[in-house]
């Protein structure tokens, strides 16, 4: 069970806080449901109270759930193979919609690699961008830094060698 006031993460989504528990009439059924308020995308969605885990709703990560985030984001970026877009599109879709964030963080990884290596489409620029910021603040919140000190630590692989980033 979540609580008010409570930061989570929705799946596609990202970081959002469980502003209240409200009552609503479904077919003749009260249920109950969370919530949630999207500072990032000025939104607010309900989701079920009943089905809120099955449907991705979770907790912020914890402090080392972070930093092997930071790690894999860090020392992936060169391992990336690359894949057929339509395959690859349809595989990332899933994993957005199931808010793993390794899963997420290997999207980075690769749209990173890949805009390197060649650039970005429209579609590619646009998901690197929501799953950067999906990073981003999870690890803001988690962390308690800001979200700029977040981003520094993200960006690590878009920006610099790790060579040179690791020598300072």
């Amino acid at each position: 069970m979540f609580q008010v006031g409570e930061k989570v993460v929705y799946p596609q989504y990202g970081l959002g806080i469980i502003t209240e528990v409200t009552e609503k009439k479904v077919s003749d059924t009260i249920l109950n449901f969370y919530r949630l308020e999207f500072h990032v995308k000025q939104m607010e969605i309900l989701v079920p109270v009943q089905r809120a885990v099955d449907n991705g709703l979770r907790r912020v990560m914890g402090f080392d759930e972070v930093s092997e985030l930071i790690t894999f984001i860090q020392f992936n970026g060169a391992s990336v193979q690359s894949q057929q877009w339509h395959r690859w599109r349809k595989r990332t879709m899933e994993q957005l919609k199931g808010g793993n964030p390794m899963e997420i963080a290997g999207i980075y990884c690769y749209l990173c690699h890949l805009e390197k290596k060649k650039g970005l489409s429209f579609t590619e620029r646009k998901i690197l961008m929501q799953v950067e910021k999906m990073l981003i603040t999870e690890i803001s919140a988690a962390r308690e830094i800001s979200e700029t000190e977040a981003e520094k630590i993200v960006r690590v692989n878009k920006k610099e060698p790790l060579v040179s980033h690791l020598a300072s």
